[in-house]
């Protein structure tokens, strides 16, 4: 009976641990603008957020709390450094492209734009912002 309690626990711990970790189709390396035109290097690994350029490199830990699709726009939730974001894809047939938003609410399709990201090509934090934010 205590190889089974012990069992069970192991398990419960396995997908907790599982369960924070990010989804593979934010794991990537991107492209990423600010509003200011700063460009970066985001690398999602699992559990951590690497932000780079020739000066700097800062790297955060994070834990993802949701993940969905609202309107045929898949989101992802993170908290990092106790504020909530998202990550969401709003153009359905391509998941090379996507916006990194500062959330306040569990509304994760809608925040404050913080990067314009693209895995393939340099993004354009304006011209995402009109296209996929402004209505």
């Amino acid at each position: 009976m205590r190889k089974i309690k012990y069992f069970i626990l192991f398990i419960i711990t396995t997908l907790l641990i599982v369960g924070c970790s990010g989804s593979s189709e934010i794991r990537k390396k991107w492209n990423v603008e600010d509003a200011n035109g700063n460009t970066y290097v985001m690398d999602i690994t699992d559990k951590e957020i690497t932000i780079s350029n020739e000066k700097n490199k800062d790297r955060m830990t994070y834990t993802q709390n949701a993940k969905g699709t609202s309107n045929g726009i898949k989101y992802f939730g993170l908290i990092v450094n106790n504020e909530k974001f998202s990550i969401i894809f709003p153009d359905k047939t391509n998941t090379d492209l996507a916006l990194f938003l500062k959330i306040e609410n569990d509304d994760y399709l809608s925040g404050a734009l913080v990067y314009a990201m693209n895995t393939k090509g340099e993004p354009n934090y304006k011209e995402y912002a009109h296209k996929f934010l402004e209505k």
